[in-house]
């Protein structure tokens, strides 16, 4: 009975306020349901993920703002930019001035007044001019920020879990994943913390899946390094004699892990060690370049 009784009482007082218009002095309560995997699908124009939102507030809301990011650049912001995955940055010269951070608009943001709808729909690219699509296996942070006319304001936080993507290139498939961790200079993935080897486990994971799915495909696995100079020069030519053997180790250990562990027949691989000669980045961006270290498989029919 206690229990009917404030609720009707805390009922009462949310429909004083709404009628009064007074100012609560706390800010809207948000629910908000996440996909467990966003799955889009490469061949299908605007294939979306759906994100159910409940705003309950006693006074009319003002405006909302979603924001997404890559999660690992909150990671960043206590790591260099190749710390955990090899390819330490050099230092800068004696005398040598800091080059500025470039500063970059968000993945995707969207705004917008009133209450934010119900079922909110994205299709899993950037807000950006460059229209691109979420990256293979990798989380993003979903910030929902929402304000009322008095300015009190309340922030939700989740992530998207992207799938795998299959993308079909002419005859042959390619997954490309920048989302596993190694530690620096090595292929070893018993080396990162509990953290990675959790993260690193689910995205293999979710390979493996994608890989059960063609098993009449050979896959080559390709791996990947961020360059740390500009290319054609004599310290990029170096520093290859050393991304190159250490990319190929990094994709032959992918190949081993999913041998040992999800029983991929070990005789579908072969392994190539491309080093940094196919960055997506340019090795100044270091909000970006961590797209460079990734792990290619490339299916052939």
């Amino acid at each position: 009975m206690k229990k009917v009784i404030l609720t009707v009482i805390a009922v009462c007082i949310l429909a004083a306020c709404a009628t009064s218009g007074e100012n609560p002095n706390v800010g809207p309560q948000l629910t908000v349901v996440i996909p467990e995997l966003f799955s889009p699908d490469p061949e299908i124009v605007d294939d979306k993920m759906s994100v159910e939102i409940t705003v309950n507030h006693p006074v009319r809301i003002k405006d909302w703002t979603i924001v997404i990011q890559p999660a690992r650049l909150a990671r960043q912001a206590t790591q260099t930019a190749a710390a955990g995955q090899g390819e330490a940055r050099q230092p800068r010269a004696e005398g040598q001035a800091e080059q500025p951070r470039r500063q970059r608009a968000p993945f995707f943001t969207q705004e917008g007044h009133g209450t934010p709808p119900t079922k909110w729909e994205w299709n899993g690219k950037s807000s950006r001019p460059s229209g691109e699509m979420v990256q293979s296996a990798t989380d993003y942070r979903f910030e929902l920020t929402v304000n009322d006319i008095f300015d009190n304001s309340s922030t939700f936080e989740g992530t998207i879990a992207v799938d795998v993507l299959v993308r079909r290139e002419g005859n042959n498939l390619r997954i490309i994943v920048p989302s596993i961790i190694f530690p620096g200079d090595s292929s070893d993935l018993n080396r990162v913390s509990e953290e990675d080897q959790r993260a690193n486990r689910r995205v293999i994971r979710l390979i493996a899946t994608a890989l059960t799915r063609y098993p009449d495909y050979r896959i080559t696995i390709e791996g990947h390094a961020n360059p740390l100079s500009a290319a054609g020069t004599p310290e990029w030519t170096r520093q290859e004699n050393t991304l190159r053997p250490l990319s190929e180790q990094r994709a032959r250990a992918v190949g081993d892990f999913l041998v040992t562990n999800h029983n991929i027949t070990r005789n579908r691989f072969t392994y190539t060690g491309l080093g940094s000669t196919r960055p997506v980045a340019d090795f100044t961006d270091e909000e970006e370049l961590w797209k460079n270290r990734r792990v290619e498989f490339i299916l052939i029919r």
